[in-house]
């Protein structure tokens, strides 16, 4: 059976495509389009109409894409711009109507445990295992052991967030990295404390990236991104390199979507941070995140997708 999920992200809307055969994800068609759907959220409150009418565009196109290639089940969720948005149900009605798919609006817990879920698929590490989400609204840390989610939290951190909480100097230049990172170190130290973890799992756009860019990827390339390690040396030396640019300069750099260089600096210093607060040595970069999640889901299911609170980890 093939199944497709989309996500509607503050930042960008994702696509994957996979078949259910021998008791595993195969993956068929991956998508990406960087609509910035959650720009302005922070200080409007609301979903801009041209925001809203490129993300819708891309959804439609999305729907069409997985259609053609075989999914019996699209599922559509929107996290953490839609979520806070006063016109969020708007946008999902828009969705509905015009790009022919429902969307669920996922709560901060349901995102934090279906990207666990994604994450942990296959993975026989040791240990108690803190994934770590970085989004355009929010950051999810989710702990666990195997499959057995056991504590998530979900922090209004997000790189599009910081960035239009922190904006950049001229030409784009981050020069006030401390006042960065003393937000972000005063939402960490305000949040519940979560158990030890040995190990740390990155997942999503910023920690993809920081991988292909140490790498000097000019074509990206999902197998040496997957399964990479950044030490907190890289991501800090990284983090300190990326500010020190103009935005131009940073839409040339290898490794990263010219889409992201206005962000990127705001979403690795979430990472540094996050990093440092668990006294872990590095993070290893992960391909798998809530999309193979919930395709996952969809397949064990056998497409019996129900919106619950109490959605289980598999």
């Amino acid at each position: 059976m093939i199944k497709a999920a989309i996500d509607i992200g503050t930042n960008s809307v994702r696509l994957l495509v996979a078949e259910w055969r021998d008791g595993r994800l195969h993956p068929l068609y991956r998508d990406l389009a960087s609509t910035r759907l959650g720009q302005g959220v922070q200080h409007s409150g609301a979903l801009s109409a041209d925001a809203i009418a490129r993300t819708v565009r891309a959804v439609a196109d999305m729907v069409r894409a997985a259609r053609a290639r075989g999914a019996d089940e699209v599922v559509a969720f929107a996290t953490s711009a839609v979520r806070e948005a006063v016109n969020g149900l708007r946008f999902a009605h828009l969705c509905r109507d015009l790009a022919g798919v429902e969307v669920h609006i996922f709560d901060a817990m349901t995102e934090a445990r279906l990207a666990y879920a994604g994450a942990m698929l296959g993975d026989t590490g040791p240990g108690g295992c803190l994934v770590v989400d970085i989004g355009g609204g929010s950051t999810e840390l989710a702990y666990g052991q195997g499959e057995v989610l056991q504590v998530a939290e979900s922090l209004k951190l997000g790189a599009v967030r910081l960035a239009e909480l922190f904006p950049a100097g001229q030409g784009g230049v981050v020069s006030d990295l401390s006042a960065v990172n003393d937000y972000i170190g005063a939402a960490l130290a305000a949040a519940p404390r979560l158990p030890w973890p040995s190990r740390l799992i990155g997942v999503g756009g910023t920690a993809t990236s920081l991988a292909a860019i140490k790498q000097q990827l000019t074509v990206y390339d999902s197998a040496k991104v997957h399964g990479f390690y950044l030490t907190l040396g890289d991501i800090e030396s990284l983090l300190a390199e990326l500010a020190a640019l103009s935005l131009d300069e940073r839409r040339r750099v290898p490794g990263l979507q010219p889409e992201r260089a206005d962000i990127i600096v705001y979403g690795a210093a979430i990472l540094a941070a996050v990093v440092k607060r668990f006294g872990a040595d590095g993070v290893t970069v992960s391909e798998q995140d809530i999309l193979e999640g919930v395709v996952n889901y969809l397949a064990v299911y056998h497409g019996a997708w129900r919106f619950d609170k109490k959605l289980p980890i598999l």
